[in-house]
């Protein structure tokens, strides 16, 4: 991913402070609201500049918990060959003192620890995404306003005429969206508004979609913590639902986790170990990037870090291609 120059900077955010004081910070409003007309509009929340590890870092070696534990267990195994050598030597029944079962049992701990140690790397490793690697530092020096909500069908109407979705519903999120549809929303949207958007980078979607946290989920790290944030394939009963029904980030987001896959402005590529500013995705590709998981994709799918990709070109009914908008430029 390669690095771009810093633009007009701002203060970075602390991972703390409430968006709404960041943003007397900054003398700039918490939110904006576009509007699309027909009484349809487009909430859109202030996303502060800050830094965060984007993507997921590589587990550490098996090896490392195996060899705590294969020590251990070494050592324990010695200690009593030598106590029942001991006592086949002297004709007589093992003995255990305090002090060796003090011993024994602060070597099992140390083995037990081992084993566990690698059994979690040995999790981590089975559910770990190469494409998701190395995690690397990114700092984005320019806020941004997102969209609240996934774009809805009600707002695509509204600017295009059409829905072409395959679960119909007025608050339901657009669902059947190529990315060169959503290019062509985007410059229909600007014109109408007479306010620039775009799609975001890979690195704002995450940034915005973490608020702060680097847990697998911005609610947690466990399948419950995402229930409470997303639609996924275990809750969502086989379908796209209306936006904004499930628990919002700390920066007043809804939906990043599941529901509809969201197109970013990237091409797809494979991330840098180096750190980055304002990052832009790599300069050419096949495929564009896709972020979030959607209604149809497990827990793995919807994590914060996780990437998917497909040909801007691509739509597929009903599947759960959608999008928000960012504000385009420096606010």
């Amino acid at each position: 991913m390669p690095l771009t120059q810093p633009q007009t900077a701002f203060p970075l955010w602390d991972g703390h402070e409430s968006v709404a004081d960041y943003a007397k910070r900054t003398n700039l409003p918490p939110t904006k609201t576009l509007d699309l007309g027909g009484g349809v509009t487009l909430e859109l929340v202030l996303i502060p500049a800050g830094k965060f590890v984007m993507g997921t870092p590589e587990p550490e070696s098996p090896w490392i918990g195996g060899t705590i534990f294969g020590i251990a267990a070494l050592v324990t195994l010695i200690l009593l060959a030598r106590l029942l050598w001991r006592a086949f030597r002297q004709h007589r029944r093992p003995q255990f003192s305090l002090r060796w079962l003090i011993v024994v049992v602060l070597i099992l701990g140390v083995a037990e620890y081992g084993g566990f140690r690698c059994w979690r790397v040995a999790q981590a490793r089975r559910d770990f995404n190469w494409g998701e690697s190395p995690g690397h530092q990114v700092t984005l020096t320019r806020l941004f306003y997102m969209a609240r909500f996934l774009t809805t069908q009600e707002q695509y109407q509204q600017v295009m005429g059409t829905n072409p979705s395959g679960f119909k519903g007025a608050s339901l999120p657009i669902d059947t969206m190529s990315r060169d549809d959503v290019q062509e929303f985007c410059k229909k949207v600007s014109e109408k508004t007479g306010q620039a958007v775009r799609l975001p980078t890979e690195a704002e979607w995450e940034f915005a979609c973490r608020a702060g946290t680097t847990t697998a989920y911005y609610s947690g790290d466990t399948e419950a913590d995402l229930g409470r944030a997303a639609w996924y394939y275990a809750n969502s009963g086989g379908k796209a639902h209306p936006v904004g029904q499930k628990e919002p980030n700390a920066f007043g987001l809804y939906d990043m986790h599941g529901n509809v896959w969201e197109w970013c402005a990237d091409w797809y590529g494979y991330y840098e170990a180096a750190a980055a500013v304002n990052p832009q995705g790599a300069p050419h590709g096949q495929y564009r990037v896709l972020r979030g998981g959607a209604w149809y994709f497990g827990p793995g799918d919807c994590r914060s870090a996780s990437r998917a990709d497909d040909a801007a070109s691509y739509q597929y009914f009903g599947v759960g291609f959608g999008f928000r908008l960012v504000l385009a430029g420096t606010p």
